[in-house]
């Protein structure tokens, strides 16, 4: 008898969730998922147990083997490599923002690009998807212990780096609209004030647009940075604040095109870390609606 529908269709969101946070792109992702469909559709359900099992072994596999045949591109590529942007939907379930804003967050992606293929898919499904280790085992093909070892040491690679996410200061949207007008002012003393002094910008242009090729550090820097980019100003530009990634940001608008996607991280009423988007290929699902 061929796998039922409604047993994919259940589990899709999921299947979407696990291959973005593998990926980082939206259409890679949802191919992964369109793959694991069409495979799920010639298999006969009598011999399934757990329909969840196996869609989400095999959506992980395609994700891992679309890493590996993706590392030279994601090593070759220009300037700070940052996720494509997830504009939260409003018709959001709140368990589904609650999820969104634990683990898709810029900062937690970024760092998981230290990761090799199986090891970011063994520490997703532990720590993002609190899997059990028997259970992984099975779904990447490794024994429990290995991937007890995976976990440990991605842990340990990433604790110079990881920092505790700060609550949610209840001034961020106000902090964030006051960043955005001192950015298009270019006063140098009202970005200041609003940055903490170790501030870090990373920016995603990919090479098809002008911005920057590395990450830029304190608070200093960074607020030159944007009174200098006034001398490129955009005409008819208008922001509008939007959930990124589970944190606050805002979409940049010129002259009605999406040109920017913003993600910010802060620490108390300040901003600690800016994430902006600008490669033009990553935005084009956001300014299409699709998330």
């Amino acid at each position: 008898m061929p796998a039922d529908a409604s047993a994919f269709t259940s589990h899709r969101r999921l299947l979407f969730d696990i291959a973005y946070r593998m990926l980082g792109r939206v259409a890679e992702a949802e191919d992964a998922v369109q793959e694991t469909w069409l495979r799920w559709q010639k298999q006969d359900a009598a011999a399934i147990d757990s329909p969840r099992a196996w869609l989400v072994a095999t959506t992980t596999r395609l994700c891992i083997d679309q890493l590996r045949s993706a590392q030279r591109a994601r090593t070759d590529y220009y300037g700070v490599w940052l996720p494509e942007p997830l504009v939260e939907n409003s018709g959001a379930s709140p368990a589904e923002a609650a999820a969104l804003a634990d683990s898709l967050t810029m900062a937690f992606m970024l760092l998981l690009e230290r990761l090799k293929p199986d090891e970011r898919a063994v520490f997703l499904l532990r720590e993002a998807f609190d899997y059990d280790y028997g259970d992984i085992a099975a779904i990447v093909e490794k024994s429990e212990a290995a991937c007890r070892q995976i976990v440990s040491r991605a842990k340990a690679r990433l604790a110079d780096a990881a920092q505790p996410p700060a609550p949610p200061s209840p001034r961020a949207e106000t902090i964030v609209r006051q960043f955005l007008n001192a950015t298009a002012s270019g006063d140098v003393r009202d970005l200041l004030a609003l940055l903490t002094d170790d501030a870090t910008l990373y920016a995603d242009g990919g090479g098809r647009v002008v911005s920057v090729g590395r990450p830029i550090v304190t608070a200093d820097r960074i607020s030159r940075f944007f009174v200098g980019v006034q001398r490129w100003k955009l005409p008819d530009v208008n922001f509008r604040l939007a959930r990124v990634n589970g944190r606050i940001g805002a979409l940049m608008f010129s002259a009605g095109r999406l040109v920017n996607a913003f993600s910010f991280e802060m620490s108390g009423d300040r901003i600690r870390t800016i994430f902006i988007v600008r490669n033009p290929e990553k935005l084009r699902h956001v300014a299409a609606g699709r998330n």
